[in-house]
């Protein structure tokens, strides 16, 4: 009884935070707190996430003391191995732990017998922050080899906050704004291998200042063109259910870049082999998803406002889409209260013209 009670006012507690609209860092700072009240755990890592790819967004959070990072983002693409957050994403339950994944066996797992083990960890819990469809961030709580494993109520529990703590990352990223970052050219990382920088241009220079810092050990590079670098290599190697590598990210000022990457030149026979990165100012085809997702329309709402942004007669969608008119006023109505507008040519501006006019 006391601890369902602890759960339950943890609960709250995060809810009302969530509501708050704080910055995606402040955030998960505040969130370890409250979490650690209801479950324990010694450590933790937090990421935002692009919804649209899972790419991470810059601004890790690691509330541990290594320098595993570049690791443990080579295990997510290019190992087998239980418990990835991109099947965690897709997976009823948006919680699960080593635990669980490896029926007590932990050395079961790649990640914890060649990364975690030394360090001492024992359990930890994965979960991302999803709310409908979308994925808005990550976290991985950790206890050490002497702690008992985290309890399935544990873990229940923290699969339920996972929908607030979605909402309250998707709340900040809406106070901030949804412009595409200021005009520049787009910047080129030529990375190793290894995750070092082989080459970068002048606007690369200038885009990797203006992204927010990682708060973690031994990362020479942003976690987020780490990744996208890593995703690119395990594309081209094959692995199973690796993704295109690219997203969307926010810098300090509260603009948005897009980021992707591509194999450069396959390994040779020393394993050598090189990747760019390229940032450069989102356009209007990455940011119009983004912002409907920040709004939170339904897939329907979502497919009748790409077919407005077409110019098709009412008349026209309607038939499409096997629904009355009368039918589809009522979703035009709940798009424009959501996005707050009032007619179809603010809808284009909002999404398209306004958009372009920073790019």
């Amino acid at each position: 009884m006391e601890t369902e009670q602890r759960y339950r006012t943890a609960y709250d507690s995060i809810a009302r935070l969530c509501g708050q609209g704080l910055p995606g860092n402040d955030l998960f700072t505040r969130l370890s707190g409250h979490l650690r009240k209801a479950v324990a755990f010694r450590t933790a890592g937090w990421l935002r996430l692009d919804p649209k790819t899972l790419l991470p967004m810059p601004g890790l959070l690691l509330q541990a003391d290594h320098d595993r990072v570049g690791r443990i983002i080579h295990n997510e693409y290019f190992e087998p191995d239980v418990v990835k957050f991109r099947e965690l994403a897709r997976a009823r339950v948006p919680a699960q732990s080593l635990w669980q994944a490896t029926n007590g066996q932990l050395h079961r797992s790649t990640r914890y017998r060649t990364i975690l083990a030394d360090l001492g960890n024992g359990d930890d819990v994965r979960m991302v922050f999803r709310s409908g469809s979308s994925v808005w961030g990550s976290a991985c709580l950790a206890r050490t080899a002497t702690d008992p494993p985290f309890s399935r109520r544990d873990i229940s529990f923290l699969a339920r906050v996972c929908e607030p703590i979605a909402r309250g990352l998707r709340l900040s990223h809406l106070l901030a704004g949804d412009q595409a970052a200021g005009p520049a050219p787009p910047g080129v990382l030529i990375v190793g291998d290894d995750d070092s920088v082989i080459s970068l241009s002048e606007a690369a220079r200038h885009w990797l200042a203006q992204l927010p810092p990682d708060n973690a050990r031994g990362l020479d590079l942003p976690a987020a063109i780490l990744s996208a670098a890593t995703q690119a290599r395990a594309l081209a190697a094959g692995r199973p259910g690796v993704g295109i590598p690219e997203g969307r990210v926010r810098t300090l000022a509260g603009g948005w870049l897009r980021l992707h990457a591509a194999r450069l030149t396959p390994n040779d026979r020393h394993g050598g082999g090189q990747t760019a990165v390229i940032l450069e100012p989102a356009r209007p085809a990455d940011l119009s998803p983004l912002i409907l997702d920040l709004h939170g329309l339904t897939n329907r709402e979502r497919q009748i406002t790409q077919l407005l942004l077409r110019g098709l007669p009412t008349a026209d969608i309607a038939q499409m889409l096997f629904i009355s008119r009368h039918t589809l006023g009522d979703h035009m109505k709940a798009i424009f209260d959501k996005l707050g507008v009032s007619s179809r040519p603010e809808l284009t501006a909002l999404l398209l013209d306004q958009v372009l006019a920073t790019t």
